[in-house]
């Protein structure tokens, strides 16, 4: 099972989630921050912090950034939605740009390998086809 982290990103930066929790999928992980929000809402507002400000970010054991869980979108369910701002629209789109770029290489390696699969199974097939086995 993958694991995933949970980073909590607020006004003064990032505090990383160095235990993480073993999960079945992506979505599996999305479900855990949605659940963990109201909660975490409610102690950052006991302290006086405002936790619309707050968000997971979701990583997985390579650091790459898969999602982001504001808390607005759990807190704020049912209201009208606002623009993000532009900086963490830029931050999002290029943390999907590298999570693309490496699932890119990590294709192209596949595709490698499976083709030097499928020549190594043709040249059997044709020793086989040869001595009739």
């Amino acid at each position: 099972m993958p694991k995933f982290y949970f980073h909590l990103r607020g006004p003064d930066g990032l505090d990383h989630d160095d235990e993480g929790l073993d999960l079945a999928s992506v979505e599996a992980a999305y479900l855990e921050a949605f659940k963990a929000v109201p909660g975490m809402g409610s102690d950052l507002a006991s302290t006086a912090k405002n936790p619309i400000r707050y968000g997971f970010e979701i990583t997985d054991a390579h650091g790459t950034v898969l999602m982001a869980v504001p808390f607005a979108e759990v807190l704020d369910r049912g209201q009208k939605r606002t623009k993000q701002p532009a900086k963490l629209q830029l931050h999002k789109g290029r943390a999907e740009m590298r999570r693309t770029a490496g699932l890119i290489v990590e294709l192209r390696e596949a595709h490698a390998k499976l083709n030097v699969t499928l020549a190594e199974t043709q040249r059997l097939l044709d020793i086989a086809k040869r001595t009739g086995r």
